[in-house]
């Protein structure tokens, strides 16, 4: 993670390394993902705006409470195989046992990685004081509405994490 200040905005770039696994990541079934979340907060804990960068998708749990695992719109990416059923559409899908097709493949190969950067707007509070980066890597077993229907109460598991401030 490495964050710097440019004139009114403060620019993180985040690489994730696939170093650790001879495999993508994430592997096994298509219902799997690895969430990338980035945060920026000033020095009063109220969150920076996003102006440029990619956002979560709404599959990745369209909701109010991220808390809760509802992440769609917040800064990040997600990394997952996503599938589509050919006969109805559904996006996306884990049923790879009925007719599919790869909508994407975003998941990181063994021993590669990939770089996004956020540009977030700075707050007349954070011009002039610290802003804090929070960068969380986690792993989500099954599509978020398919576990509310099943009732699987299974949370996320955090992956990696870092934070860093960066001073006025």
């Amino acid at each position: 993670v490495q964050a710097e200040r440019r004139e009114g905005q403060v620019v993180v770039t985040v690489t994730l390394t696939n170093t650790g696994a001879g495999h993508h990541v994430p592997t096994d079934s298509p219902l799997r993902q690895m969430i990338l979340l980035v945060q920026a907060v000033d020095s009063g804990g109220a969150s920076l705006p996003l102006v440029e960068g990619a956002r979560i998708p709404a599959w990745g749990g369209a909701g109010d409470d991220p808390a809760q695992g509802y992440y769609a719109g917040l800064p990040g990416a997600l990394y997952a195989k996503t599938l589509q059923e050919m006969w109805t559409e559904v996006t996306p899908t884990g049923a790879y046992w009925n007719p599919t097709r790869i909508l994407s493949d975003t998941r990181l190969p063994a021993l590669e990685g990939d770089t996004t950067t956020y540009v977030f707007e700075t707050s007349e509070v954070s011009k002039t004081s610290e802003v804090l980066i929070k960068v969380s890597v986690l792993y989500r077993r099954a599509f978020i509405e398919l576990m509310a229907q099943k009732g699987w109460e299974v949370p996320d598991v955090l992956m990696a994490q870092r934070t860093i401030s960066i001073d006025k």
